[in-house]
């Protein structure tokens, strides 16, 4: 069986896809994001790149995840 892969060389097997959905039904549930929505599609993605970039660990992604969050909100608010 072929292993997943996102946008880069690194492959996602099935235990990494489990790692990286916990952490993304977490962040959409913190955010109450719709899973299929906008905010929670781009969030993933870049879960998904700092996955594949070396963050594996389920507590360094999740704290990524809302760090992203957080700065995107605030450059937002600066438009």
């Amino acid at each position: 069986m072929r292993p997943l892969q996102a946008s880069s060389d690194v492959p996602l097997f099935p235990e990494d896809l489990d790692t990286l959905q916990r952490v993304f039904d977490r962040l959409c549930d913190e955010h109450r994001w719709p899973r299929d929505s906008a905010p929670a599609q781009r969030y993933g993605r870049m879960l998904i790149e700092a996955y594949q970039a070396g963050t594996t660990n389920e507590r360094h992604l999740l704290m990524a995840g809302r760090l992203f969050v957080n700065r995107s909100r605030e450059a937002r608010s600066f438009v």
